[in-house]
């Protein structure tokens, strides 16, 4: 430890690669790995992140069960520490009389957001929610505060921007895809309506979405057909203006109808580097129970990930971009959890480092999943290296206790400390070219320096 120890709360991701300076990646391993259970399989709920000096914690909230049967739908919410496998918590049920498929949780600053969603009754019959709720991570309980959504929605895209506004972006309303974009503000309780799509692109429910920056992606999901929902290639982009986030100029990037894709995650990098990827999910839609709307055949996951391009030239790979392992993305990715790191960024509206956590889903012959995976960029492929002039030493590294840390050359800086699970477990600032940090207080284990400022990262391990 050194002097100047502070304690804040944050949401990060540490890259898994040795001492680099990066300006900008264009091109990236992923590292796929699992990181905890949950205590039942669940599948189609809504999924969040949130990360202390405790540790991270994945939420689910709702969903279907191992049966996928609609008897299945149930309330129940857990939290899971995946920095602690004994650590798992049974939250109050959604605050609801029946429980929910097909909804999304974000967490804008230390509320988590559950949005729509739709019920099964009895005699089959959908519809789609309107409900909001809010839930406190501080108090691990749902607020009483009253949201509406002012268009019912569910196999919705959903994601923050900012860390302050909620984008909730097409997805089905009781009998029809919706073009509209919702925008909730958290600080007012009060709903705009952003542009919506422009009349030549095609709205989809189960579509594979997100923000980054001030860029939102959408790619594949399914489109109403008169009597079945085909997936669909389609991938827009929607480029939100920062001084009114209402205004979004929507633009079609491709059709090509080889790369379709449904209920699939998007993986973003984190810096704004190259585009994202979309993996997991399942090349035909189906119905909660996994069977193919067209056909009722049981699916399987699609095993390739799509690299999202530019243009649209770029947008024509289809491809196992994961390495090969004993683990597989799962279909009936619904909602996924991201941690963002928000603290420094090499571009002006982007997180430095993010991570995804897929919760649950769909594997082969439709077991569904108790699995919570992690999806991150690793050592980039192909990187642009700057001369910050730094060039710190670190030695020894492996060490029992203590690190001798010598730059060329340091202005005051901040300096943090990370366990290989994401968590801060240091934090202080640095003026003096040579300092010693001592690791002695934490466990055996790798850990990694990060100096912002001066674009370092670095692995350490304690024996």
């Amino acid at each position: 430890m050194v002097l100047n120890l502070g304690i804040i709360l944050t949401i990060f991701l540490i890259p898994c690669f040795g001492f680099t300076q990066v300006k900008s990646i264009t091109a990236y391993n992923w590292s796929l790995n699992k990181v905890s259970n949950l205590p039942e399989p669940v599948t189609n709920g809504a999924v969040s992140a949130y990360s202390t000096f405790n540790g991270t914690y994945i939420y689910i909230f709702g969903g279907l069960d191992s049966t996928l049967l609609s008897s299945g739908i149930h309330r129940r919410c857990y939290k899971i520490n995946i920095s602690d496998s004994s650590d798992i918590t049974r939250l109050p049920d959604l605050p609801d009389s029946l429980g929910r498929i097909a909804l999304s949780a974000t967490k804008v600053r230390d509320k988590i957001y559950i949005v729509g969603g739709y019920y099964v009754f009895a005699n089959g019959r959908e519809k789609s929610s309107s409900l909001v709720h809010e839930f406190d991570v501080r108090g691990d309980t749902f607020t009483n505060k009253k949201i509406v959504l002012p268009v019912p929605i569910d196999d919705h895209i959903q994601d923050v921007w900012e860390d302050s506004l909620l984008f909730v972006i097409n997805g089905w309303s009781d009998s029809a895809n919706v073009r509209e974009t919702q925008i909730y503000n958290p600080s007012n309780n009060s709903w705009k309506k952003g542009s919506p799509y422009t009349n030549d692109m095609i709205p989809t429910f189960g579509a594979g979405g997100g923000i980054s920056g001030n860029t939102i992606y959408v790619q594949g999901g399914a489109r109403s057909d008169r009597n079945s929902f085909p997936s669909v290639s389609n991938y827009y982009k929607g480029e939100i203006e920062p001084n009114n986030p209402t205004q979004i100029t929507w633009s079609t990037i491709t059709s090509n109808d080889s790369l379709t894709s449904y209920r699939s995650a998007i993986v973003f990098n984190g810096d704004g580097g190259p585009e994202p990827i979309i993996v997991g999910g399942s090349k035909r839609s189906y119905n909660y129970n996994a069977r193919d709307y067209s056909s009722g055949k049981l699916l399987a996951p699609m095993k390739s990930s799509i690299i999202l391009g530019s243009t649209q030239s770029e947008f024509n790979t289809d491809q196992v971009l994961i390495p090969t392992t004993d683990l597989s993305i799962p279909m009936d990715i619904r909602d996924w959890g991201i941690l963002r790191d928000w603290s420094f960024t090499l571009s002006s509206n982007s997180p430095n480092f993010s991570i995804t956590y897929l919760a649950g889903g769909i594997l082969e012959n439709g077991k569904v999943s108790n699995q919570i995976l992690s999806l991150s960029p690793s050592f980039p492929g192909n990187s642009n290296s700057i001369d910050t002039g730094v060039e710190p030493r670190f030695f020894p590294n492996p060490t029992k206790s203590t690190v001798n840390i010598r730059y060329n050359n340091l202005f005051s800086t901040q300096i943090r400390i990370y366990n290989s699970s994401g968590n801060l477990v240091d934090q202080f600032y640095q003026s003096e070219h040579e300092f010693i940090l001592d690791l002695s207080h934490l466990r055996s284990g790798i850990y990694y320096y990060v100096d912002s400022q001066n674009q370092v990262t670095k692995k350490l391990i304690k024996k």
